[in-house]
């Protein structure tokens, strides 16, 4: 396949392999936590080892610059702020909320205190606040859940992206909200592109120095970096749709740019995967076509799949005593893929088609 594709010409399709590359970035965060969650540690992950960094990495900088470049977009199409917030909310919180209360139900199930001591502890307050609301903060513990789990006693690890992501958009929402206030005082000046562009830069430059020279950042910043840059990388990557051009024949070089690099060092890899996989996770997007775009008749179970996940393995881990990291992945994409089909049929889908009443 020889085709140039200009990004500007298929930015709007529906033709597109996104929710198959979400689904796939799920499957990669539980095989990375399979070995953390049965074992005890991510030392024992093979890739992890081998790259400098873990297929459920991988996968989570996968979502933000698919994120950033959807919800960008969302967010120069809609009609007003009001639309594009509503979006938001109603993709993210009725199935997290759902979670959550599956969350707490599978913990008084299998917690070690008796139900009166698990439903009066302040933990499980906490846990429903925290994590029905996600912005602030992800709150991981339940009373008398998985104390004698591998890891830690974590009940949903994985939710722990979820307020970075709405950061990201609040952020999103301001810069709309600066430009909306310009425009009604007739200074109006369309500066939303030039500063997506310049936040996915110099976050940029301080992700890659945090992380090759290895800086003695505090946690947060090293986050912000993290996910600064790659969610606005993939804003960016909307805004310059006019520039930028896909080619299998590009995507090839690039995959094995990164394959080379990873045979020299760790650190080589990584810089060469900064800059490569953006325009690897769009080429994969637009350029297959045929029957593979069937896929997008099933739904979007990426979501489902993400905020599942993580409750099912460590149940496993404290119920199979010693099971392996690959038979804990099988187990847990059976389940949490019935879980995420659930989840999409019966609470996001739905949840989308009101958005109309809210407008």
């Amino acid at each position: 396949m020889n085709t140039e594709i200009k990004l500007k010409d298929v930015i709007n399709s529906r033709d597109n392999n996104f929710n198959l590359i979400r689904m796939l970035a799920a499957i990669l965060v539980i095989f990375s936590h399979s070995f953390a969650l049965s074992l005890g540690g991510v030392a024992a992950d093979p890739i992890a080892n081998y790259l400098g960094i873990s297929l459920g990495y991988i996968a989570v900088d996968v979502f933000f610059i698919t994120s950033g470049l959807l919800v960008c977009k969302s967010l120069f199409t809609s009609k007003s702020l009001k639309e594009f917030v509503v979006s938001r909310c109603l993709r993210i919180y009725p199935a997290l909320i759902i979670s959550v209360l599956f969350c707490c139900l599978l913990g008084g199930v299998i917690s070690e205190l008796s139900l009166p001591q698990y439903i009066t502890n302040s933990e499980l307050i906490q846990f429903v606040f925290y994590n029905s609301t996600i912005v602030l903060t992800d709150y991981q513990e339940l009373p008398g859940v998985f104390y004698n789990a591998p890891l830690d006693r974590s009940v949903n690890g994985s939710l722990w992206t979820l307020p970075w992501e709405l950061r990201m958009y609040i952020i999103l929402i301001v810069l709309g909200m600066f430009l909306y206030i310009t425009k009604k005082l007739n200074c109006f000046v369309n500066a939303l592109p030039f500063l997506i562009i310049i936040i996915s830069l110099t976050s940029l430059g301080f992700y890659l120095y945090d992380h090759i020279r290895e800086a003695e950042y505090h946690w947060l910043y090293t986050k912000l970096y993290r996910f600064t840059a790659t969610f606005f990388i993939g804003g960016a990557l909307y805004v310059l749709r006019n520039y930028i051009s896909l080619k299998l024949k590009w995507m090839l070089i690039a995959i094995s740019l990164l394959i080379f690099a990873s045979s020299l060092n760790q650190q080589l890899f990584f810089i060469f995967y900064v800059f490569l996989i953006p325009y690897i996770v769009l080429c994969m997007a637009y350029i297959p076509k045929g029957t593979i775009l069937n896929y997008n008749k099933l739904g979007d179970y990426s979501y489902g799949t993400y905020i599942y996940a993580w409750p099912v393995q460590q149940t496993l881990a404290t119920t199979i005593i010693g099971i392996t990291p690959l038979s804990m992945f099988s187990i847990t994409f059976i389940i949490t893929l019935l879980l995420s089909y659930l989840s999409w049929n019966y609470i996001e889908k739905p949840s989308l088609k009101i958005k109309p009443k809210f407008m």
